[in-house]
């Protein structure tokens, strides 16, 4: 078994969908949620589509181009990064940013 670390979180529609997968019932609803999506629309420089999410208080856009040379930012307060990425769609680009900002954290945390 992996020991559960961080704040448990659960929305009421969460707690519906647990109702029916599970044998006991789901707790109440509580917390947080650790990840969530604050936008999706198009950039106001060019038109083309970003997303905007917010992963444990950390802001992670990404802008998707047509040729698929695309930008993700992370915005941490007093610090912010940016990378390009390869990306064939928005559902690919949004994974690989999610990927990139997973390494970026892993990375931070070291001593």
């Amino acid at each position: 078994m992996v020991d559960f670390i961080g704040r448990h979180y659960l929305n009421a529609e969460g707690q519906e969908a647990l109702s029916q997968l599970r044998v006991n019932s789901p707790p109440e609803p509580k917390g947080t949620a650790p990840i969530s999506m604050l936008g999706r629309l198009p950039s106001e420089e060019c038109g083309c589509p970003e997303e905007l999410w917010r992963l444990d208080g950390i802001d992670l856009l990404f802008h998707f181009e047509e040729d698929g040379q695309s930008e993700a930012f992370i915005f941490a307060g007093d610090w912010e990064l940016e990378t390009t990425l390869q990306a064939r769609s928005l559902d690919d680009l949004r994974a690989k940013s999610f990927q990139w900002f997973a390494d970026v954290m892993d990375h931070t945390e070291e001593p």
